[in-house]
């Protein structure tokens, strides 16, 4: 039996702001196109700071000004076309409030809670609280606060933080990017060969989904069912 789903590998990490935006794309394509039954999205793990100190925060724009050497100014200037491409999806920027973390721990448990269907609600409830709310991801309590409001189990979660469980699957996830060539993201991969790479235009995202969609439905059409063969008597059994 051919494949029945198209799959759609996401490489991304909760604080890129263009992630937020590629996910919101994707899922607005997926909608759009009618498909919800036939995609599957998974999401893969990548971090952009892997060496910021676990257990602190720092407030974004001093930390991208030090890390790439513009002044704050000149970031909030720049991050203007960011909030209003984001303002189309329903993504409200608050770039002043956001505090950068180490994403190891948030990684660890999209990855847990893969298993209850639930990735991409986490996801989506990490990225709001971390580019909207401001919240501060390095704090075991309030991750544990998003993660029950998803309706995940928070003592789960708990010993999920407590303990190094879902390393080894961040781990090789950023391996698995680093083979690929994966160099920024968000990344996508659809159906193990078709790449896109960055938040691109929604046309991009309905077409490569479309495509893939067609060429699934077409596989299944040609799957082989029961036969008569040239020389048989055609006899069921």
């Amino acid at each position: 039996m051919k494949n029945e789903k198209v799959t759609i590998e996401i490489w991304s990490d909760v604080v890129c702001p263009f992630c937020y935006v590629g996910k919101k794309k994707i899922e607005k394509a997926i909608r759009k196109l009618q498909v919800e039954d036939v995609v599957k999205i998974e999401w893969k793990s990548y971090q952009l700071d892997p060496n910021f100190p676990a257990d602190s925060s720092v407030l974004y724009y001093p930390y991208l000004s030090k890390r790439i050497g513009y002044s704050e100014d000149q970031l909030k200037v720049m991050g203007q076309n960011l909030v209003q491409s984001g303002l189309r999806y329903c993504v409200n920027f608050n770039f002043d409030s956001a505090k950068v973390c180490n994403t190891l721990d948030l990684h660890r448990l999209i990855t847990w809670s893969k298993q209850y269907n639930l990735s991409s609600n986490l996801k989506e409830a990490f990225m709001h609280a971390y580019f909207t709310d401001g919240t501060d991801l390095s704090v075991d309590a309030t991750v544990l606060d998003i993660v029950e409001n998803v309706g995940l189990s928070r003592t789960e979660a708990e010993s999920v933080l407590n303990s190094n469980a879902y390393e080894s699957d961040v781990t090789e996830s950023i391996n698995k990017a680093n083979q690929l060539q994966v160099t920024g993201v968000p990344h996508f991969i659809i159906n193990g060969n078709q790449r896109i790479s960055g938040a691109q235009e929604d046309v991009v995202f309905e077409r490569a989904i479309m495509g893939a969609v067609n060429q699934v439905r077409r596989d299944i059409n040609l799957e082989s069912g029961e036969t008569c063969e040239p020389d048989s008597n055609c006899v069921l059994d």
